[in-house]
């Protein structure tokens, strides 16, 4: 009976041993396997996210091209703008405005802002920053900012006092209708080869 019992325990262990080979072979054949496709599924993860990622990339440099080309074609049309508000005084066409022009056109301009008084109009020596008698696109574009300003700042403080903003408002409009916040240029060559 001993021997049976050694022979049964011998058998019962070696049994062991070759049923867990195998399922250890079994187990280790599924992992490699199951490790293998993960890596694969990794690999082709980055792979996806590289090919994403140059895509939108290439996107975002095809909307800047297209913002830069707008913003330029912007700029050029504020810089138009503002010297064609230029030229409108400008009744000789020489680029420069002089005194009379100046206050002829201050006054058709107040005419169709009626809320506007002259003393609220700048006066021709404002624009003649050098003092020749003329005013030039560079001290226009000056001016113009300058005036702007001051327009916001009375506004503001308009508003800060609870006094009626109306009159304020009406001066910053008018103000900014001329000047329409446009690109300031050193000169009207500067101007012209911009607009070019």
């Amino acid at each position: 009976m001993m021997k049976m019992v050694v022979m049964s325990g011998a058998s019962w262990f070696l049994g062991g041993k070759i049923h867990s080979g195998k399922v250890r072979k079994k187990l280790n054949k599924k992992h490699l396997s199951e490790q293998k496709n993960l890596y694969t599924q990794y690999y082709n993860d980055v792979y996806k996210l590289q090919e994403t990622i140059a895509e939108q990339q290439y996107v975002i440099e095809n909307l800047q091209s297209t913002l830069n080309e707008v913003q330029k074609q912007a700029e050029l049309e504020a810089i138009q703008r503002d010297y064609d508000e230029f030229k409108q005084p400008d009744v000789d066409g020489d680029d420069r405005i002089s005194r009379a022009e100046f206050n002829m056109y201050v006054k058709n301009y107040l005419s169709n802002y009626p809320g506007l008084q002259e003393k609220d109009y700048p006066r021709f020596e404002d624009f003649d920053h050098d003092g020749d008698g003329f005013v030039s696109f560079q001290e226009y574009a000056q001016q113009m900012a300058l005036q702007v300003q001051q327009a916001e700042l009375e506004q503001y403080y308009a508003q800060q006092q609870g006094k009626s903003t109306t009159n304020a408002k009406n001066k910053a409009n008018a103000i900014k209708g001329l000047y329409k916040d446009t690109k300031r240029t050193d000169n009207f060559n500067d101007l012209y080869a911009n607009i070019r």
